[in-house]
Order: structure tokens, then C-alpha cells, then sequence
């Protein structure tokens, strides 16, 4: 197996195989992570077939035999240069500071609404249905009570537009005939 293929690996495959390797189920990799179930799986089929491996099993044996085997390499590397910079120098150096979200006078956001921390320069709409990934919708009562006429009017313009349609297909024969005979 050669290393180049364990560098296709993103982060979240690598996740899920080392839960694989600890012999959990998707479910349980799923919440673990905060995905959906179905997401874990297609991380999972995604790395078998990154690594070419039979089944997820035996990728995730064949990442752990890789971390174990890159670990002992960084050892060896680290005690035969010891006053040398090693290309894994990213340890070394502190992970970036986050950077504060930007606020008005009076506390709220500027420029947006802020969810998990992050600042959005538009604010989320929040659809009737659940997205991949999420365990459950988030909205309030007070959003779905507002989709239910809104679902309704759209439905109601559909409708007339489809009947227009019809209508106006239906004249367009009649011409296209009468004008034939």
C-alpha cells in the first residue's frame, strides 16, 4: 500500500474508520461526530474505495497499520535529529487565534446573525423539511406555523398556473385545428 493513497484520506473518513477500528456502528461513529448515519456511511465507502480496500474493516485496519507505522517513523526521525526542525513542524507552532465575531454598540451583530459561533452576512432561512446531516429539524412553532400558509399559497400559484397552462394549451389546439380545416 503506498502513502500517497492514506493522503486522498480526508479528516471525517479518517474519524470514521478509527471508529470502525474501535468496532462502533455507524450510528453510534454518527453521533459521535454529529453527522447523519447516511453520511458516515458514504465517508466509510468513499475510504474503502480511496484505499482499495475489501470492505471498511479492513480499511480501517489498513489506516491504523499507517498512523502506527507514521508515528514510529516521526520517533525515530525526532531522536536521530533531535536539534533539527522536522517537516511535522506544525505542532510546534500554536493553533490560530479565533477571531472575535464583530458586534454593534448595543451587543447584536453586525452585518448578520451568528449560529455556532459563526457569523453569516445573511440570515438563515430555515426550510420545512430536514437537511442532510441533521439529526432533527430546528425550527420553532412559530416558524412552522408561518411555512403552513406559505407552503399553501404556493401550492394554490402552482395550481393556477398549471390550469393556465392548460387552458392556453388547450386554445392554442383548438386554433391550430380550426385553422387546418
Amino acid at each position: 500500500m503506498t502513502p500517497e493513497r492514506f493522503n486522498l484520506l480526508t479528516r471525517r473518513h479518517r474519524e470514521c474508520l478509527r471508529g470502525v477500528r474501535e468496532l462502533k456502528g455507524s450510528k453510534e461513529i454518527a453521533a459521535e461526530l454529529g453527522l447523519g448515519k447516511s453520511t458516515v456511511d458514504g465517508y466509510l465507502t468513499e475510504a474503502v474505495r480511496l484505499l482499495g480496500a475489501r470492505n471498511r474493516r479492513d480499511a480501517a485496519l489498513m489506516l491504523a497499520e499507517h498512523e502506527a507505522s507514521a508515528d514510529q517513523v516521526t520517533e525515530n526521525e525526532q531522536n536521530t535529529y533531535p536539534d533539527k526542525v522536522m517537516p511535522d513542524s506544525a505542532r510546534l507552532v500554536a493553533p490560530p487565534e479565533v477571531m472575535p465575531i464583530p458586534s454593534a454598540p448595543d451587543g447584536s451583530t453586525v452585518g448578520g446573525v451568528v449560529s455556532a459561533g459563526h457569523a453569516s452576512a445573511l440570515p438563515r432561512l430555515n426550510l420545512p423539511i430536514r437537511r442532510r446531516g441533521q439529526h432533527r429539524n430546528d425550527m420553532g412553532l412559530v416558524e412552522r406555523l408561518l411555512w403552513i400558509p406559505t407552503i399553501a399559497v404556493g401550492l394554490a400559484i402552482g395550481f393556477g398556473m398549471l390550469a393556465t397552462g392548460l387552458d392556453v394549451m388547450t386554445r392554442v389546439i383548438d386554433a391550430v385545428a380550426s385553422h387546418a380545416r
